[in-house]
């Protein structure tokens, strides 16, 4: 017989206060906030969607998630997952909730960690970044370009203090684990240069605690990077195509949405977990302006769309259903009970999950056409070498050289991958340093002459300090296929002019 999906859902641990946010958006803001000031912006538009009972409640309070984990276990709910907010030099924010719960053992609530790793800006409009509301325009403006919180990911010494940090949380009973191994998602995979070697590393310090590993599963991406378990076609942003757009608010077909998470397969031909959504309306994050919601939404589909959900995922043999979300209600995306709805989404969840155990002896495939997932998730390879480019041009117009990078590291001896567009830039930025290029590394001899030695992959490969691999968007590949003949570090350049400031 085949086992029954657990339900996992999205869980947003901003409602309550913290100093940042009564700096950056004023005195007292939480997602509440946003909730409180929504209003219905067209005929029929149902807005403020207000909690069930008044319930504004603060995470910070243990009723509220003894309350939480009561109503998931009534629901069929077997668990949260918390975005982990974690930015450079080891910056937290919102992480009070989840601290809280490691110390509140008896309050019921399994739980993993997805990472939210974008930076933090003033408005999703004005600056590529995470911000909670364009409605609300950062009232401190000391930081002229933008940028509220910065991500770096570092090298190894950041990466074993984030590790540090997360262990007791993968240690408690209620971690969510497969096999043994705690689950650990990565909501933006394609956007961290260094995942291959990070993967990696964690999962050594992991073994080091006696720990099975860690399971790695990426999100946005169209493709696999080698380390990850699995990848998340998450919805509703890898599975909802534009519509329309009326009087700025853009309108997206639920019914489509579901028949493209009916159609979509497995992503880059790996293991896929699947994800659902209530139902979305961000209007009172966006305003008038760029606000999303859906159109033709209603219980009674949600209900159907998560009957297939679910004997989707049980033929794929996936341990997880993933919901978002929990609690976004500044998305309109939340399970949580309201004023109009009540509990019957909760309700839908609840019995479609009956359903499909019922039903989960009959025959269905899982095709692995990837088609649908690879053309809303793609990031070309063009895209990842141009905003490579993008940012090192930034860089330069502030007078900053890469070589301040490998000096951080003590690099005084590199070889480069790949003799393109990007490594004929890198020859003038590094001359005059005290970094020597002693040879590139090519997958063929260049008949064009350029002063350096070019050695094919085949060669035996003379020591370095580093490999820079200036062919960006086939890192993980090239990563993988040289570090087993090559014991030094080895850097994309993207991560490289991602890291300096």
């Amino acid at each position: 017989m085949k086992k029954k999906v657990k339900t996992l859902c999205m869980y947003l641990p901003q409602f309550h206060r913290v100093p940042e946010n009564d700096q950056w958006w004023g005195e007292g803001f939480t997602e509440w906030t946003t909730v409180r000031g929504a209003e219905a912006l067209f005929e029929g538009h149902r807005q403020p969607i207000e909690p069930l009972d008044n319930n504004y409640y603060n995470l910070l309070e243990k009723s509220t998630m003894e309350w939480q984990a009561s109503l998931m276990k009534k629901y069929g709910i077997d668990g949260q997952c918390f975005y982990h907010y974690y930015f450079k030099d080891g910056r937290r924010i919102l992480e009070k909730p989840a601290e809280n719960l490691l110390q509140w053992k008896d309050v019921d609530m399994p739980f993993c960690f997805c990472w939210a790793n974008g930076r933090w800006a003033r408005t999703w409009s004005n600056l590529s970044g995470n911000s909670w509301a364009d409605k609300y325009e950062a009232k401190d403006k000391s930081e002229s370009d933008g940028v509220l919180i910065e991500q770096r990911y570092g090298r190894e010494e950041e990466w074993q203090a984030h590790f540090e940090y997360l262990l007791p949380f993968f240690k408690d009973e209620r971690y969510i684990k497969i096999d043994g191994a705690p689950v650990f998602i990565f909501f933006a995979a394609a956007a961290i240069p260094c995942l291959p070697q990070m993967i990696q590393y964690w999962n050594d310090l992991a073994h080091q605690e006696n720990m099975k590993g860690i399971y790695f599963i990426g999100v946005n991406t169209s493709k696999h990077i080698n380390g990850l378990n699995a990848l998340m076609l998450f919805a509703p942003h890898m599975v909802c195509e534009f519509n329309e757009r009326i009087d700025g608010i853009i309108r997206l077909d639920y019914d489509k949405m579901w028949e493209n998470i009916d159609n979509a397969g497995l992503i880059d031909k790996h293991k896929t977990y699947y994800c659902a959504v209530p139902n979305l309306d961000d209007t009172p994050r966006r305003g008038v302006h760029d606000g999303v919601l859906f159109k033709n939404f209603s219980i009674e589909k949600f209900y159907d769309g998560m009957c297939r959900v679910y004997r989707k995922s049980i033929a794929a043999g996936n341990e997880f259903v993933f919901i978002n979300a929990w609690n976004e209600w500044g998305e309109g995306t939340q399970l949580e009970p309201d004023e109009y709805y009540g509990c019957s989404k909760l309700e839908a969840v609840y019995k479609a999950q009956k359903y499909a155990l019922e039903k989960n002896n009959e025959a269905d495939v899982i095709s692995d056409n990837t088609t649908y997932a690879g053309k809303i998730a793609n990031q070309s390879d063009y895209t990842i070498t141009a905003k490579c480019f993008d940012l090192w041009m930034g860089l330069r117009e502030k007078g900053i050289n890469i070589f301040s990078f490998l000096e951080r590291y003590g690099i005084k001896h590199i070889a480069v991958y790949g003799y393109g567009m990007l490594a004929k830039h890198l020859i003038p930025e590094l001359e005059g340093t005290d970094v020597e290029i002693d040879y590139f590394i090519d997958r063929s001899r260049r008949k064009n002459a350029i002063k350096y030695e070019v050695k094919p992959v085949a060669d035996n490969l003379p020591q370095v300090d580093a490999v820079i691999i200036t062919v960006v968007d086939e890192f993980d590949s090239i990563y993988q296929m040289l570090k087993e003949r090559m014991d030094c570090k080895f850097f994309s350049l993207y991560e490289i002019v991602s890291e300096l400031p």
